[in-house]
């Protein structure tokens, strides 16, 4: 995976969480190391592990990690004739078993767990050789001395020396003549030997060896002669000690050895199942999601949220701060590679547009890595083979690179490295030259990644590229909103509409005076303006979309697990029906005089005898014997219970499926509505793109067409400035407005050089565009049609009958009749008489 992607998109940071929740140094050191996947297969797998992991620690708990630990360096000691000691064979039996321990926890779990069944398999079998050590090595590291006869044998005997030498040598301080000669009325220890603290001046009147003096030279240390032999004999000892513990302990090695191979095995598995039980730990306290893998699937994550955040958010509320301190984190909804694969995010500055870009990244190299991420149930994602990040100001003092020039660097490598399995993600496209070129630059590299055909997303401020995502197949906006009335960013992604920078909206907040925002609102490019009249016009319509898709997404979820809790259900009937067929099988067995709590008399008896053809039983209750039905004495297993609550959820399930298909039919409507419209939209801009073009080599003596009756003139002057042209027709001089001239539609538009009204390779054409008819009704049905539609909200589609076509209504006048509708670029006044409701 790509090292600039994992060091931007901060992924080291996420390891360092994660090995938070590691129980031993083996697990942590994985996680520390731990690299992203891009075999689909074992993504797969790793997920899988992680989702029953979390199943078990939430119904049993943590993996027996205690006295787990890193032995690699006692084991390179533990060899015949090495320097292992004690301490480190009982380390390496303190390991073995902790791995029997988690072996026998995973060992225990259910059926279902079949995965952490396998990594059980892992773990092998070393009870002997812990047995082996045991016998040897205490738990503290000390050697038993039952570890072998001789060992004890020899123990014994230098206690008993020991004591000798103890009496020997205090019987000196008991003598005064001896007292005087020490320093000190004490017995120290030299080595092994006993020895007695002599000033120096009574040198040599204490018959024995001098062993050392003391550093300021005014002490020597002897060793009187009645204590010299049995202090030989001593060493003598202790050595025979020496030499049997280094026999056994190389014993012990060779045991060791042996299972050497065996042993760095479960190591690897103990911390591979730490790192497991970590990712499940960290899953379990955030809520996270197992996603769904696919190969070449859509991506898609609902209320997803950046784990930096999250981790943000908890260490504050741990920290106790005040609610209004805390940093809430805003879930945002992410799709690539459905209805487009790449996604151009425009708005304001510090709107999120770039955390957007990392959290993408962030939870596709999680997910690749094998763990769960904060989003909601649903989530997919396919196996990307790398993950490119541009993000930040990568300048290089050694190489004199600008701003601009380290982008354009970062971007040709990876417009170089990327292919239809990567996912691409620029920050601030076309940012850091002058805004044509950027843009110019920004389309360029658009359309390199469409024909490289991988998904990606690119935040800009460029509008051009705003443009870009409209105009182009598989390509989509999305803003991030900006509250303009608290001049702060809300962090929430809109798909399907491009932001604005809204820095003429703050600057009038900000008190910048009138005069100079209105003329900043002229200074906007006529086609930019045009461009802001499209995207309202569909804005509204992408919204509904947008808010239907996630309706039957929702649903869709809710009917998921609806069907899991009654799956649940049926799985606890299942079991309640074996424990009443086991209870039914074991009635046989009862004997007579078998304590029976009879419910009916609310206490015990003791059975007289079962008449099982009579389906009853004859019970002692103390002073009568009572025959009791063997229903009553069943037990309450909470059959009913159950069977009740799985009828309300089979209606319950029923109720959402059909709710799940309306809302998925809803949305497949208004997707294609809210399609039609775009279509639209795209024509119009085409045709006013073709328009100014024709005005822009519009000259004098020129003949054009005309919207009009006359149908074309010839021109004999321009007044672009006034958008006005003076035409020379069989009617005299007219002059008319630009938009007049050159018609895009209508009787008089420029016709097509191909047929369009005869059949073609075998397919109708549409007919030529016919003038504008009225619509005539009756004034009883214009009535009605003027009362439903004065109800009617602004933004609300209506139906333009001469047009044939649906518009959003602007505004109604009542007093004129009219109302004003928007379709596509164009706004234009209507009779109520031409509009119908949807």
């Amino acid at each position: 995976m790509d090292s600039f992607t994992l060091k931007k998109t901060e992924f080291p940071a996420i390891l360092r969480i994660l090995a938070r929740f590691c129980s031993c140094s083996l697990g942590k050191s994985m996680a520390l190391r731990m690299t992203p996947s891009r075999n689909p297969r074992i993504v797969g797998q790793w997920l899988a592990q992680v989702t029953q992991m979390v199943q078990a620690v939430r119904d049993v708990g943590l993996p027996p990690f205690g006295g787990v630990s890193d032995i690699t360096a006692e084991l390179e000691r533990a060899i015949p004739g090495g320097t292992g000691g004690g301490e480190d064979f009982a380390k390496i039996a303190g390991v073995l078993e902790g791995a029997a321990n988690i072996k026998s926890y995973l060992n225990s779990l259910g059926e279902d767990m079949t995965l952490l069944h396998e990594l059980a398999g892992g773990i092998a079998e070393f009870s002997s050789q812990i047995e082996a050590i045991r016998l040897v090595v205490g738990s503290g590291g000390e050697i038993l001395d039952s570890a072998s006869p001789k060992l004890g044998q020899v123990r014994r005997q230098i206690d008993a020396i020991d004591h000798q030498i103890r009496d020997t040598i205090h019987s000196y301080l008991r003598q005064k003549e001896v007292a005087k000669l020490l320093q000190n009325p004490t017995v120290t220890v030299h080595g092994d030997r006993y020895v007695l603290p002599v000033k120096v001046e009574n040198r040599g009147r204490l018959p024995g060896v001098v062993h050392r003096e003391s550093k300021t030279g005014a002490t020597v240390f002897v060793e009187p002669n009645a204590s010299v032999e049995l202090n030989n004999k001593l060493a003598d000892l202790r050595e025979d000690e020496r030499r049997e513990i280094r026999l056994l302990l190389n014993q012990l090695a060779v045991i060791v050895q042996t299972r050497k191979a065996d042993i760095v095995s479960t190591l690897r598995m103990l911390g591979q199942i730490d790192l497991l039980s970590a990712k499940a730990q960290y899953s379990y306290q955030f809520d996270m999601v197992c996603p769904e893998i696919t190969e070449r699937g859509p991506l898609q994550f609902n209320q997803a949220r950046h784990p930096l955040l999250l981790e943000q958010l908890h260490q504050q509320e741990q920290q106790q701060l005040p609610a209004e301190e805390l940093h809430a984190v805003v879930p945002i909804d992410i799709r690539l590679g459905s209805d487009f694969d790449l996604l151009v995010i425009t708005g304001s500055n510090t709107g999120g547009k770039t955390v957007t870009l990392k959290a993408t990244a962030l939870l596709a190299l999680m997910a690749q890595s094998g763990m769960h991420i904060p989003a909601q149930r649903g989530a997919t994602l396919p196996v990307f083979r790398n993950i490119f990040i541009d993000v930040g100001d990568e300048q290089s003092l050694q190489q004199s690179l600008s701003t601009f020039g380290a982008h354009v660097k970062r971007v040709k490598y990876i417009l170089r490295e990327a292919d239809r399995n990567s996912l691409v993600l620029l920050d601030e496209l076309g940012a850091g030259t002058d805004p044509d070129e950027g843009g110019a630059i920004g389309q360029a590299i658009l359309d390199e990644l469409r024909r490289i055909g991988c998904c990606g997303m690119v935040t800009t401020h460029l509008s051009i590229l705003k443009a870009y995502a409209i105009n182009n197949e598989r390509v989509d906006n999305a803003s991030v909103e900006f509250d303009t009335a608290t001049l702060s960013p809300t962090y929430h992604l809109r798909i399907g509409t491009p932001g604005e920078s809204h820095a003429i909206a703050v600057a009038k907040k900000l008190g910048m005076p009138r005069r100079i925002t209105a003329a900043a609102r002229q200074h906007l490019d006529s086609q930019g303006k045009q461009f802001r009249k499209a995207m309202r016009a569909t804005g509204a319509a992408r919204q509904v979309a947008e808010e239907a898709r996630k309706q039957a997404h929702t649903e869709q979820m809710e009917a998921e697990s609806r069907q899991e809790v009654y799956q649940s259900k049926l799985a606890d009937l299942h079991r309640l029906q074996e424990e009443f067929e086991m209870w039914l099988a074991n009635l046989p067995s009862l004997a007579p005089g078998d304590e029976i709590f009879v419910p009916s008399l609310n206490k015990t008896g003791k059975l007289v005898r079962l008449e099982l053809h009579r389906q009853q039983a004859v019970v002692d209750t103390g002073n009568m014997n009572v025959e009791v039905p063997l229903k009553e004495l069943m037990p309450d297993l909470g059959q009913s219970g159950v069977r009740e609550q799985i009828a309300s959820l089979r209606r319950q399930i029923l109720d959402q499926a059909s709710a799940t298909e309306e809302a998925r039919t809803d949305s497949a409507r208004i997707q294609a509505e809210y399609q039609r419209s775009l279509n639209q939209q795209k024509l119009h801009a085409k045709q006013f793109d073709q328009w100014l073009g024709a005005i822009g080599r519009l000259k004098v003596g020129d003949v054009v067409p005309v919207s009009h009756k006359i149908g074309s003139a010839k021109v004999l002057k321009v007044d672009l400035a006034g958008l006005k042209v003076t035409c020379q027709s069989g009617d005299g001089e007219l002059v008319l407005p630009l938009q007049d001239i050159f018609p895009q539609t209508g009787p008089f538009a420029k016709k097509s050089h191909k047929p369009s009204h005869k059949h073609r390779k075998g397919k109708p054409q549409s007919a030529p565009a016919k003038p504008m008819q009225r619509h005539k009704t009756s004034p009883k049905a214009d009535k009605s049609n003027r009362q439903a539609l004065l109800k009617l909200e602004p933004g609300t589609q209506v139906f333009v009958v001469p047009f044939n076509k649906t518009a959003t209504l602007i505004r109604i006048s009542p007093g004129k009749g009219t109302a004003t509708v928007q379709s596509g670029i164009f706004e234009m006044e209507i009779p109520l008489s031409d509009l119908r409701t949807l």
